[in-house]
């Protein structure tokens, strides 16, 4: 039988071997080590990188406006996703069979087709449907006009990570499942440029049309990133710090 040892995040079991350490893993860690520090090397030797663009436009206006709608936009669809995600378990575990199986189509569905697809579809749905009318007589709305890029990219993206929080969330430890869902979320949110939407991947795009930095933007782009789904996982954690001195002090 093969010796396993519990992983300190998740709880799940993984070979002991994976933990075991020896001198080839301080020479491995030796040598990642030296390439990642010549890597680093070369990006700031490296002229064609345009650090100094890059810096000039981290807090440029734009850029900070594109930062605050791609949090905006990702704390309403984590918002809407989470309700979606419960709700969808709450009818897979109702014990009707109609209820389950319209959750696990659910799920099939919307957690099948790539995120981007379901965003091209949604932004594109008054080809199918000209007139909303919600089978109600005498409404006729244009769904041209009422399904705007940016709802689109809302109804999408929520539909999307709904089925994602529905497999998640049932997860014994919710609180990291909600954090998977919240940066899965926040990194999906770049796909609306696609939509012509302004987040921070949008107005990066917008920027590069204009200055022709393509590289440099990206890169602004990439750090952005970087801060907010730190900044994320920064927060998830400290719920986690938190829950578990709660606990302690109950008991």
């Amino acid at each position: 039988m093969t010796e396993t040892v519990a992983a300190d995040r998740t709880g799940r079991a993984y070979p002991a071997w994976l933990s075991r350490r020896g001198p080839l893993e301080w020479l491995a860690a030796g040598v990642l080590a030296l390439l990642l520090l010549r890597f680093l090397w070369s990006l700031v030797r490296n002229e064609n990188l345009l650090l100094g663009e890059v810096v000039g436009h981290l807090l440029h206006p734009d850029v900070l406006a594109g930062v605050w709608l791609t949090a905006r936009l990702t704390a309403l669809v984590f918002a809407m996703a989470a309700a979606i995600g419960l709700v969808v378990i709450r009818m897979e575990r109702s014990g009707n069979p109609l209820l389950g199986g319209l959750a696990a189509a659910y799920v099939w569905v919307f957690g099948s087709i790539p995120v981007l697809v379901q965003l091209l579809l949604w932004s594109n749905i008054a080809l199918v449907f000209p007139d909303i009318t919600f089978a109600i007589p005498g409404v006729h709305l244009d769904a041209m006009r009422l399904v705007t890029p940016v709802y689109a990219a809302i109804a999408g993206l929520a539909l999307a990570m709904g089925a994602y929080a529905a497999k998640a969330l049932p997860d014994d430890d919710r609180l990291t499942a909600s954090g998977d869902i919240l940066v899965t979320t926040l990194q999906a949110t770049s796909l609306v440029s696609v939509l012509s939407i302004t987040d921070l991947l949008g107005v990066v795009q917008a920027l590069e049309e204009r200055n022709h930095l393509i590289i440099p933007l990206l890169a602004v782009a990439a750090i952005w990133y970087l801060v907010l789904v730190t900044a994320a996982r920064g927060a998830i954690h400290l719920a986690r710090l938190a829950r578990g001195r709660g606990q302690a002090h109950s008991r």
